[in-house]
């Protein structure tokens, strides 16, 4: 018993004194009228010394091969079937929402509120880890989360934090929305590859970010326009050599985010929807 108990405690401080990269499985559904349309995503949540960043895989590849692009002079643009655009940091505890979505250059946005849980006695065996209930209401949804205290970790998916291990499992009562712990791997350092830190970062409070969404959901294509008169958008050629004027980009990025809100009516947090 001594044996097994000086194993975990050589496991439990290995796993703090490592930076880890926890793999989660997100199904969501992004469209409330059509429920048989479940979409997967690969999401990273990437855990080092007081900090982790959660972010979609495919976005993380996007943004990193943009940018190795652009240092060789060649102009990239994302997917267009990307869907998960944003990126969460948490910072000794506070929650900062991040994109480059929503016709901005680059958004930060300090999310302030606390999760109140309710732990549960319920216990699981979920994959090699025993975990335990909790549940919560956040965003306009009904959370339930699964925890392990064998991986002491106050940390999980998405904006979730503060039980007292790292969250397995959650999903809401619809499932419409669930995140899956699907593999843990170590990282040598923590950090993403943003793209556009020359512009300009617009910070919000999480009222005024509610404001500003709803704006862009009524009109996705006014920030994109502006930027066109201003003159930051210029034509250029893509990197299969084909020559693009910014009035063209304009017209693409609007028609895209219009069809892509048409599709996005069951979004993770419900309340950003309400006036």
């Amino acid at each position: 018993m001594k044996n097994i108990i000086l194993i975990l405690f050589i496991c439990t401080q290995s796993l703090l004194a490592q930076s880890k990269r926890f793999t989660y499985e997100y199904r969501f559904v992004p469209d409330s009228t059509n429920k048989q349309n479940v979409l997967k995503e690969p999401m990273f949540l990437d855990i080092g010394n007081k900090i982790s960043i959660f972010s979609s895989q495919r976005k993380y590849i996007s943004d990193s091969t943009i940018i190795a692009d652009s240092k060789q002079g060649k102009f990239g643009m994302p997917p267009s079937d990307l869907i998960i655009l944003y990126r969460i940091e948490k910072i000794d505890g506070k929650v900062f929402y991040k994109t480059n979505d929503y016709g901005l250059d680059r958004i930060k946005v300090d999310d302030d509120r606390k999760i109140e849980w309710k732990v549960l006695p319920d216990k699981q065996k979920i994959g090699e880890f025993n975990t335990q209930k909790a549940v919560t209401n956040f965003g306009g949804r009904r959370w339930t989360a699964w925890f392990t205290t064998e991986i002491p970790l106050q940390d999980g998916p998405y904006k979730f934090q503060g039980l007292p291990g790292l969250i397995i499992k959650i999903e809401d009562s619809t499932n419409s929305h669930s995140f899956e712990l699907a593999e843990i791997s170590n990282l040598k350092e923590i950090g993403y590859p943003e793209r556009g830190k020359e512009t300009k970062e617009t910070s919000f409070n999480l009222a005024d970010f509610k404001k500003y969404y709803l704006q862009y959901r009524n009109d996705p294509g006014a920030n994109v326009k502006k930027l066109y008169t201003e003159g930051r958008l210029p034509d250029f050629t893509d990197t299969s050599g084909n020559f693009h004027t910014g009035a063209e980009t304009v017209r693409n990025v609007e028609k895209l985010a219009i069809e892509r809100l048409k599709k996005d009516n069951n979004i993770i947090e419900l309340e950003l929807l309400k006036k």
